[in-house]
């Protein structure tokens, strides 16, 4: 235990001297600036930008050198005699109405490499989704076809979307399971090395940081001294890899914290605003009496925690079109955004995989807190904001 003390000292230590070391020479090194914090950051912008290299005709300039180095680094077959004669399609559409995330073909289509993109390892496949893709692409192949599965390293491809051959398929080699951290940042380095242009390159060297703050946590954009002291002895080491493999069970405890949280929550509500509030644990939203087509809900999305108002499912089904609350949304003073099913929703934290705040927010109770505050600030809003509520 007192080896486990020193080491989580020092790391501390080791920590606050990078974070003031950053803050005095923020002004030369920006090290928070990053291009692709301007993005509306999902599934469809990483896959638009990965076409955009891969595409040798694109405006990036740098031919087919991005292309060439997909093939070689992964070991990829799809020949091609010129560049021109590529064509990298964005979201092409399947028999059953489904859309690969990229394809590309050459020209007499005699190879076709497809790729599905999922960039959160909780996104759920439809059922067989991943096998109907194959299917296409070996109806659109004169001869070689493949698939390749991208995703985080700790999501896992099944038979429920796969088919039962997907062992055999795997086997063959007509789907290739490539994920971001071992396969995409890696040639993503390779690109940076081999472009010309000043400009795509620091495009790229962003794009690379927000994908190893995504799936390898902020601390790996800088090594710093935190890496040498792990690396010093063997022991540190070892030490490192017990901690990061309790990570998984720790955050799961920390979500059941959350529910425990929100059902203390719904008693403290209960009692104050005499209504009765409950909490469903399947779904995270909070019941409110006196609403009748709205839930207040958080929810684990888009990397993050989400939370605002969801309709109830009965009101999904006779308001499917976007419900918009724009008068309560000036009411709260926040800039939530709206989908089919939430009608105000915001991200309050990003990529909670590797970025504590959460975590350490539902520990001292601020989580709690704040979604009591915004159960308390919706229901005590003025009458004439919440007809639809």
């Amino acid at each position: 235990m007192n080896n486990y003390i020193s080491f989580f000292k020092e790391i501390q230590a080791r920590s606050k001297f990078e974070i003031e070391y950053e803050k005095r020479h923020s002004k030369k090194l920006a090290a928070k600036f990053n291009t692709m914090k301007f993005l509306h950051w999902n599934e469809n912008k990483v896959s638009e930008i990965l076409a955009f290299f891969l595409n040798p005709n694109e405006d990036h300039g740098q031919g087919d050198i991005y292309l060439r180095l997909f093939k070689e680094e992964l070991g990829l077959y799809f020949p091609y005699d010129a560049p021109e004669k590529v064509q990298v399609i964005l979201e092409d559409s399947t028999f059953e109405n489904r859309r690969v995330d990229i394809v590309l073909k050459n020209k007499d289509q005699s190879s076709v490499l497809g790729i599905e993109n999922k960039i959160y390892p909780w996104t759920k496949d439809q059922e067989n989704q991943v096998e109907d893709y194959l299917k296409y692409l070996q109806y659109i192949s004169n001869h070689h076809y493949q698939l390749l599965y991208l995703t985080p390293k700790s999501k896992e491809l099944t038979e429920y979307s796969g088919g039962k051959e997907i062992e055999k398929l795997i086997e063959t080699g007509k789907l290739y399971l490539i994920n971001y951290e071992e396969h995409i940042i890696p040639l993503l380095k390779e690109f940076i090395k081999n472009t010309e242009n000043e400009r795509v390159r620091c495009f790229l060297i962003d794009f690379e940081s927000q994908l190893i703050e995504n799936y390898m946590g902020k601390e790996n954009l800088d090594l710093g001294s935190l890496n040498h002291f792990i690396t010093e002895t063997e022991e540190n080491i070892e030490t490192a890899f017990r901690v990061s493999n309790t990570l998984n069970s720790i955050k799961q405890e920390m979500r059941n914290l959350v529910d425990q949280q929100m059902l203390q929550l719904t008693d403290e509500l209960t009692e104050e605003l005499k209504m009765r509030i409950l909490y469903n644990e399947q779904f995270h939203h909070f019941e409110i009496p006196v609403f009748k087509n709205l839930f207040i809900k958080f929810n684990y999305e888009e990397g993050g925690v989400i939370y605002g108002l969801v309709k109830t499912p009965h009101y999904m089904d006779s308001h499917y079109d976007k419900v918009y609350l724009n008068d309560l949304r000036n009411y709260l003073g926040i800039k939530f955004r709206t989908s089919h099913w939430w009608p105000l929703f915001f991200l309050q934290y990003h990529n909670i995989e590797h970025d504590a705040a959460f975590w350490i927010d539902v520990r001292n109770g601020k989580f709690k807190k704040f979604m009591k505050d915004f159960i308390i600030a919706v229901i005590e809003a003025p009458e004439n904001l919440k007809p639809n509520l």
